[in-house]
């Protein structure tokens, strides 16, 4: 007869998440998983597998809970340009406090790891698409508000908001100066208009 589980997986993949997004997949060890997850050896086996499974099983976990606050930010009653903008300010805010330089998680395992290892950048490739649905959601909600030009293409527009976002979280891990990054995001915004 098993023996039940002793501890949270949810609470358990939360943190090898966290150990990942600090030290990135190839520095992970597996003592540093195991210590972070405060599990033995066999629970770690018994319930993940293997540092890839749940390297991947992190990259799911973060789309559940950090970027579906992304996705959720389509859903407040504000003006879509307005909500935009904020996730915008949002990012240069987080990579200006201290210890925000870690940046996002997909981009960090979207630079490692996605160009040899297809599991992990089809899931990448699905958290980005959370966000671009999000941004698109938001620019057709602006064309409706009237605030972007009809004759503006939804997706394109989300793309370009996408990679913008993207790309100001990784300039802001090697040079988190605000107003370098504040410069980049109103820039960024300008296609709005």
């Amino acid at each position: 007869m098993a023996r039940p589980r002793e501890f949270d997986t949810t609470e358990a993949l939360n943190q090898a998440m966290q150990v990942f997004w600090s030290k990135g997949y190839e520095a992970t060890s597996l003592s540093d998983l195991i210590g972070a997850m405060e599990l033995s050896k066999s629970s770690f086996y018994d319930t993940f597998g293997s540092k890839h499974e749940v390297f991947l099983a992190a990259i799911e976990h973060y789309k559940k809970t950090v970027t579906s606050q992304v996705s959720a930010v389509s859903t407040l009653d504000s003006p879509a340009c307005k909500l935009i903008g904020s996730l915008f300010e949002r990012v240069v805010s987080r990579m200006t406090e201290e210890g925000g330089q870690r940046g996002c998680f997909l981009n960090n395992c979207a630079v490692e790891v996605a160009l040899h290892d297809p599991t992990a950048a089809k899931l990448i490739g699905g958290g980005f698409a959370i966000v671009e649905d999000t941004f698109m959601a938001l620019v057709e909600r602006g064309q409706r508000e009237g605030e972007i030009e009809l004759d503006k293409d939804p997706r394109a527009l989300a793309r370009y908001l996408t990679s913008s976002l993207n790309g100001l979280m990784v300039v802001g891990k090697a040079n988190p100066d605000l107003e370098a990054l504040s410069d980049v995001a109103r820039t960024a915004l300008t296609v709005l208009d």
